[in-house]
């Protein structure tokens, strides 16, 4: 599929906007801490790339349902992927737990309450 010249730079700041806006709200929702991972911070956007962050916010729900939370609050112009860990779990496997470690090293703090 063909794409606009300048799509990429286009694609680039809507996430970098759309970033800034989740920002503004993270303090309302009780997120202790927010790493953003992915494209936006390797630089490599392409028309597919969407906001990808770790959080670390004071929870009871099961880990699989802790994303819907951020989904609904969150209203996104692009997509966005949620990884949400407990502060005592992240703790225990930012070290441990391969690809937390990398994401952690790799990934850029946004937020730190």
């Amino acid at each position: 599929m063909p794409m606009r010249v300048g799509f990429i730079q286009f694609r680039r700041q809507m996430l970098e906007q759309q970033l800034s806006e989740a920002m503004d709200v993270f303090p309302t929702l009780g997120i202790e801490k927010a790493i953003l991972i992915g494209d936006l911070v390797s630089g490599d956007i392409s028309p597919s790339s969407t906001l990808d962050f770790i959080f670390v916010h004071d929870t009871d729900r099961s880990f699989g349902r802790r994303a819907d939370f951020f989904s609904y609050h969150l209203d996104a112009q692009v997509g966005m992927t949620y990884q949400v860990y407990t502060p005592e779990e992240f703790e225990q496997l930012q070290e441990t737990l391969p690809a937390l470690y990398s994401a952690c090293k790799q990934g850029r703090v946004v937020f730190d309450a």
